[in-house]
């Protein structure tokens, strides 16, 4: 099974060939939780801040099936 993973702002620069338009397509195995995504993609837990699946909040202990769409991002400041 497999799933895409949408990386925004500064989670790019742990792939130097990322591509924007299509994200990464990741094998993973059935009932991987997000928190293993991360480790599996070696992306620092402490650089995500907000993690959607398929357009919805999810969180760290989200089960991943395989097929869905996952965007990370990383803490937003501003001023």
């Amino acid at each position: 099974m497999a799933l895409q993973v949408l990386l925004a702002a500064t989670l790019r620069k742990y792939f130097p060939d990322y591509d924007h338009a299509n994200g990464l397509t990741v094998p993973i195995r059935a009932g991987m939780t997000v928190r293993d995504l991360a480790e599996q993609l070696k992306l620092p837990v402490a650089d995500i801040k907000l993690i959607m699946i398929d357009g919805r909040a999810a969180n760290w202990e989200t089960v991943l099936y395989g097929n869905e769409r996952v965007a990370l991002f990383p803490p937003v400041g501003g001023g």
